[in-house]
């Protein structure tokens, strides 16, 4: 068996292996999806690795590049993300091998941390390669129908504005400026990252909504008895006339989708919600001089994520 570097020739047979491994029962899985994740990424390309043997792909593994900003300092990450062993060829420990390898390279290279939210299933084998558990993501669960009652009462107009890339790219400025101060770990965002990630994702449509300091970015999530609205991004609204035209319009979308449970991960939106540790469970490698990012997380409640930073896609 062989390890090595994926090249670009190979992304179709990565992606028929992913097939065979996993199906497409949850997301699909495509050249140009695969292109839009690990090539297109405004943080950087993708780290590759594949294991070969006689000519065939038994085996890939995919660091998403990713970017944390604590203070001053922007740290180069990577999601733990695509991987799949071919069905004859499980059992073999090469998912183990190729993450061990793939560690390996992207931590001679980088001071760099990797981060994930993995499943039941896959979480003990991770946390045996070294990556520790942060805890569950914390959600802000937000009653629709409250916040539609309590908006009959305020003046109903329409706070929506179509915004430009270079007046995006002010509130991005603005809201990474702001985590920056409060010594918070946080994605930096830029117009591009959000054009990327939710305007031009083809695995997930997303609403967009923005305002003169805002942007909202959300889709639905179907569940068997009720239909929940997730905000997966949420920039701006750090005034109190904003976080009112943000809570209108995304409540008055909410109850157009007919939902009727609204979630964020921003807990100072919405005055009445259920905070608490809804979440699936954040682990991260830290590869970092002196586990600077897991002294940290000890240390401090400090991660200021949204959904969009840690949800599967």
């Amino acid at each position: 068996m062989i390890v090595r570097v994926a090249q670009t020739e190979d992304i179709p047979a990565i992606v028929a292996l992913l097939k065979d491994s996993l199906g497409e029962s949850l997301l699909k899985k495509t050249t140009s999806i695969w292109d839009f994740k690990h090539v297109q990424n405004p943080f950087g390309a993708s780290y590759v690795l594949v294991a070969e043997e006689h000519n065939q792909l038994i085996g890939v593994r995919a660091f998403m590049s990713w970017k944390w900003q604590l203070g001053d300092t922007v740290w180069q990450a990577y999601r733990a993300v695509d991987t799949a062993t071919h069905p004859e060829h499980q059992g073999k420990g090469i998912f183990k091998k190729l993450t061990l390898q793939a560690l390996a390279d992207v931590g001679k290279e980088n001071d760099c941390f990797i981060f994930n939210t993995p499943n039941e299933k896959s979480r003990p084998g991770y946390l045996k390669m070294g990556w520790e558990a942060l805890g569950k993501i914390k959600i802000a669960l937000v009653p629709v129908l409250l916040y539609r009652f309590i908006h009959l009462f305020s003046k109903q107009t329409n706070a929506v504005v179509s915004l430009n890339e270079e007046q995006i790219e002010v509130i991005c400025f603005k809201h990474n400026l702001g985590l920056q101060a409060k010594k918070e770990l946080f994605t930096p965002k830029t117009a591009a990252y959000l054009h990327w990630r939710y305007v031009t994702n083809p695995m997930q449509p997303y609403t967009v909504l923005t305002g003169k300091d805002w942007y909202v970015a959300m889709y639905v999530k179907k569940h068997n008895r009720f239909n929940e609205l997730r905000l997966a991004e949420v920039i701006g609204g750090t005034t109190s006339k904003a976080k009112k035209e943000i809570q209108r319009e995304v409540v008055n979308y909410a109850s157009k989708q007919g939902c009727l449970l609204l979630s964020t991960t921003e807990k100072s939106l919405f005055s009445f919600a259920f905070y608490g540790a809804f979440g699936p469970i954040l682990t991260c490698k830290d590869l970092t001089s002196n586990s600077v990012i897991l002294q940290y997380s000890k240390q401090n409640t400090g991660w200021h994520y949204a959904m969009g930073d840690l949800e599967l896609f």
